[in-house]
């Protein structure tokens, strides 16, 4: 799985905890605020942002303002959810899991039966969520996190997206180009046909690192090269956008989140890349933005259009308007825990 972790390499360079002089409180400032953001979600008018060195940042105005929520670890943290407004869970580096039940105002680690790193999740209502990652690693619990059970797949995959439709029924994708779904909850996987899977031996990569559904049986997997598959039947899958058909700038761009918006879907990836789809046509375009050409890790809008896109070296875009215009937020590297800075 050596090319995953080349394209992940960007949360999985930020597990060990860096060395600091006398200035560490400042240092540590810097870090909430400038290194890498992976894992972004909105719920109401309150929103949250996980990334590097155990950074947890939260709004209670809509990305207005901010605060340093205070975390117990140092561990990079991948992906984050949120079930009500108060509840939430991070995933992130070997096998982390943190839980809320105050919005973050406090978050305690979980242990989950692994150490693997676990770069994606999803949760339906309080109850029943997933967690996956390296190695072949899935963890669930039907119970609100009061238990947990821990697998391993064979096959030594990586995977880095899953979506689930009902309590029993749900997908996931990663490395070679795998999609697999149970029918059990998680209990067992079944590997479907990908138009795109090759084998370990052929040394080839053809990655899938994001799902997403727009209805209960048609969803679409994100991945190397800027490809997009499709399945209206959450049975077969076939390429609906590759690299030979894609010739605008950035088109072959690797593609690492999606969110939808009344019918639009929005694709983020590396070096800047913001796709959104065109519902009447099919066709895909790259947003227009004014930033560096960083990579963006994560995506989310909320049911009234705020919505943020996060990405390295502390890149968060803004979007009030469901995702027509997105500016650019410019933290305050003298964030203080709990002490909000305002957006320009």
């Amino acid at each position: 799985m050596p090319f995953v972790f080349t394209c992940l390499a960007g949360l999985v360079l930020g597990l060990a905890p860096p060395a600091f002089s006398t200035h560490g409180a400042s240092a540590l400032k810097n870090i909430a605020v400038s290194e890498n953001f992976y894992g972004v979600d909105i719920i109401d008018h309150q929103a949250w942002i996980v990334g590097y060195y155990g950074t947890i940042l939260h709004s209670s105005d809509r990305g207005k303002s901010w605060e340093v929520q205070s975390s117990p670890t140092q561990s990079s943290l991948f992906n984050v959810r949120f079930v009500s407004p108060l509840k939430g869970w991070i995933g992130g580096s070997y096998g982390t899991v943190l839980h809320t039940t105050d919005g973050g105002k406090n978050w305690r680690a979980q242990a989950v039966g692994t150490t693997e790193h676990l770069f994606a999740a999803d949760w339906l209502e309080e109850t029943h969520g997933w967690l996956v990652g390296s190695r072949g690693t899935t963890v669930r619990t039907e119970d609100g996190g009061r238990s947990w059970s821990a697998s391993t797949l064979p096959g030594d995959f990586t995977f880095s997206g899953i979506k689930f439709i009902s309590a029993t029924r749900g997908w996931m994708v990663g490395e070679f180009g795998a999609i697999f779904q149970t029918k059990d909850g998680g209990k067992s996987w079944v590997k479907q046909k990908s138009p795109v899977e090759v084998s370990f031996s052929s040394g080839a990569s053809q990655n899938l690192f994001a799902l997403l559904f727009t209805a209960r049986t048609e969803g679409y997997a994100f991945g190397l090269d800027g490809i997009v598959l499709k399945t209206r039947d959450g049975s077969r899958w076939e390429i609906i956008r590759q690299r030979e058909s894609a010739n605008s700038a950035g088109a072959t761009d690797h593609l690492f989140a999606a969110a939808v918006f009344n019918g639009r879907i929005f694709v983020v990836g590396e070096r800047g890349t913001l796709l959104q789809s065109d519902p009447d046509t099919g066709n895909w375009r790259q947003v227009d933005l004014q930033i560096p050409r960083l990579s963006l890790n994560g995506i989310a809008i909320g049911k009234d259009g705020f919505g943020l896109t996060v990405g390295n070296r502390g890149l968060v875009l803004r979007t009030e308007d469901g995702g027509k215009t997105w500016k650019r937020l410019k933290i305050d590297p003298q964030l203080k825990t709990r002490n909000a800075f305002p957006l320009p």
